[in-house]
């Protein structure tokens, strides 16, 4: 079994223990607190999933950003380099010479 299932069986179990004992801790009913355990963790979960969803982005950064920086151009421009020629994404592939040529 995953490391994450048996956390999550631990934290049900703990759970299930502090309700069983706030209740008094009665004869039987052992599956009940662990089902009402079992709800309180997902809605938690659930919970935290909402807030969170919008901390994460849609998609990966673009090739150009602020977290990546400038490529192409502009890049060689802002390192204050030689002009860097981006080859035509359309332009045919010339093999590589062949040594002896």
């Amino acid at each position: 079994m995953s490391d994450e299932y048996e956390l999550l069986q631990q934290r049900i179990r703990e759970r299930a223990h502090r309700l069983w004992e706030e209740s008094g801790s009665p004869e039987g009913d052992d599956q009940r607190f662990w089902f009402l355990a079992r709800i309180e963790i997902d809605q938690e979960e659930a919970q935290l999933d909402k807030e969170v969803a919008g901390s994460f982005p849609a998609s990966d950064p673009p090739s150009s950003s602020v977290v990546t920086g400038a490529t192409g151009e502009a890049a060689a421009a802002a390192a204050g380099g030689d002009e860097m020629v981006v080859p035509d994404p359309g332009a045919p592939v010339k093999p590589p010479a062949r040594r002896g040529q």
